[in-house]
């Protein structure tokens, strides 16, 4: 009797934690699984429609790089016509989509990695060709882009401005770090339970002016008990931040009861509902399809989503070294070659189903090929990333408007250094053709770089790590390169322009954390300095030229 007693507790306390998660996280979840999917649906078709119109002219360009273009001339156009407030409407609706597609894009680039072992093999020589030209490429473009930058702001007499803007800013301590800023006062205040597709970014407020690798949606632990009616998945706002004369008056406050045993277990669930989501369906689904059918789709997938969230587990010291994406591809290779192995299929086989060239261009073109894989719906959904990068340079418009040619006058010269000087010099050491080219656009970030390299028929992943080292070399010696460079500690716009144009994305979320007005200039940098490059790289006379610099 007592032993069926505690199984009816467990059980009741089980269905009522889950009743719980249910109630705290159901709008959360419809967000993540319906408007967020079908978002990314409607900009996939817009890249569509871009992509055919552009195929009936003779030029070859990205859709959707195309469309990020005129989604920012939009937005802009938008601002002026209709104002400010329905304007940041609009972008609150597309952030749905766009945001979920920013904070997840750095496992779209996993593809690149998991598929080197297929790269053709590489002598010792040239790897050691290759870190030599890397290593010194990276520290000449970083002062050549500092000096541009600092030389243009003291030209045209920006640099004493932004000396004052620095040190209005630094003068007021509680400036929040945009993307960066947690609040304290939910954490003391309440139970925080994230929940539902909580992505590897904050889970409230926009998410679209920066790019953050980090994960805050940890589960805090609670400071004092709460009513359960009280608890928020979303860690929405305390009731009342300031204490009423009656409360201030009144006598210290007992000992909190603790949670119950279904109001932990609901916090617990909360918090890693993402990680049992993916489980379940890689236990329950993917593996029965994949050793029944031989479609590893959903298997490789959801495996690949669950490797990167174990990378981002480790704690920030280590992930600068060891990038997720970086982590995430490892573990996946190993995965899939283990779940291979018990098909029977080796390595390579596996490999192949990985990705199988099928995206969802050719699907809706109606072109009999075989089913996508996981690299296939990456690929297929950076696409929507790259769109969606739209967002961040309309965020800043106005830094871009201020610092114009600071920004854009070194752009341009390292795109067409990189373009026509690092080819010719990594063919000239030894280097082979197709990753000569791939050191074109090393310094984009990935989500740009792809589509640069593949028009000018460089090696994608050889491409895919020269760009997460760039970013990670930023991380770990940019600051310290720049003082040694003499660039003065006010001067932001140099700063943010010299590290998003060498370290992208990666140099970025540092910057969000140590100084967010150099992370918007870094911002803007980044995309601008991969559109400029995609755009030269989409013109075959320029295509041509490049390549006639490596022989083919």
């Amino acid at each position: 009797m007592a032993q069926n007693s505690g199984f009816r507790g467990f059980l009741t306390d089980g269905l009522e934690a889950l009743k719980l998660v249910a109630q705290l996280s159901w709008q959360r979840n419809v967000t993540a699984w319906l408007y967020v999917p079908v978002g990314i649906l409607i900009m996939l078709l817009a890249c569509f429609g871009v992509n055919y119109l552009i195929g009936l002219s003779s030029v070859s360009f990205p859709a959707s790089v195309a469309l990020l273009v005129v989604l920012f001339f939009g937005l802009m156009i938008c601002d002026w016509i209709v104002g400010d407030r329905k304007t940041r409407a609009l972008v609150n609706v597309i952030d749905v989509p766009a945001g979920w597609a920013l904070r997840w894009i750095s496992i779209f680039f996993t593809p690149s990695f998991v598929l080197l072992p297929l790269s053709s093999p590489i002598s010792g020589v040239e790897v050691g060709k290759i870190i030599a030209v890397f290593l010194i490429g990276f520290f000449v473009m970083v002062a050549v882009t500092a000096w541009l930058a600092r030389g243009l702001q003291l030209i045209m007499g920006s640099s004493k401005r932004a000396v004052i803007e620095r040190a209005e800013e630094m003068g007021n301590e509680s400036d929040a770090i945009p993307l960066a800023n947690i609040s304290r006062s939910r954490q003391d205040s309440e139970v925080n339970l994230p929940s539902g597709m909580s992505t590897p970014g904050p889970a409230t407020g926009t998410s679209t002016p920066g790019l953050v690798e980090d994960i805050t949606n940890e589960l805090t632990a609670p400071q004092r008990a709460q009513d359960p009616t009280r608890i928020r998945g979303t860690g929405g706002p305390p009731e009342n931040d300031t204490p009423s004369e009656a409360a201030r008056n009144s006598p210290p406050p007992q000992a909190p009861l603790p949670l119950t045993r279904p109001q932990r277990w609901a916090a617990f669930i909360n918090s890693n509902l993402d990680r049992i989501t993916y489980a379940t369906i890689f236990l329950f689904i993917g593996l029965p399809i994949y050793y029944t059918t031989g479609y590893a789709m959903p298997a490789q997938l959801t495996f690949n989503v669950l490797a990167y969230f174990a990378a981002l587990a480790l704690p920030p010291r280590y992930r600068q070294f060891l990038h997720p994406v970086l982590v995430s591809a490892a573990l996946t290779i190993l995965g899939i070659w283990i779940l291979g192995l018990i098909r029977g299929s080796p390595l390579f086989e596996t490999l192949h189903t990985y990705k199988t060239g099928t995206n969802y261009l050719d699907l809706w073109h109606g072109i009999h090929l075989p089913i996508p894989g996981t690299g296939d719906i990456f690929g297929s959904v950076l696409d929507a990333s790259i769109v969606a990068l739209a967002l961040p340079m309309f965020s800043y418009r106005k830094e871009l408007k201020r610092h114009f040619f600071a920004i854009v006058i070194p752009n341009i010269t390292i795109s067409v250094g990189s373009l026509f000087g690092y080819p010719a010099l990594c063919y000239a050491i030894g280097i082979s053709s197709t990753r000569s080219l791939a050191f074109a656009s090393r310094s984009l970030t990935l989500a740009l770089a792809t589509p640069a390299t593949e028009n000018l028929r460089g090696d994608v992943n050889t491409n895919a790590a020269l760009a997460i080292m760039s970013g990670i070399l930023g991380v770990l010696v940019g600051q310290r390169v720049l003082e040694w460079l003499k660039i003065p500690e006010d001067d932001y716009v140099t700063r943010g322009v010299t590290l998003g144009a060498n370290s992208s994305a990666i140099a970025t979320a540092l910057l969000l954390q140590t100084d967010p007005r150099a992370a918007a200039l870094s911002s803007l940098s980044m995309n601008l300095f991969g559109i400029i490059t995609l755009a030269l790289t989409s013109v075959p006379p320029i295509v041509r030229a490049i390549d006639s610099l490596v022989d083919l």
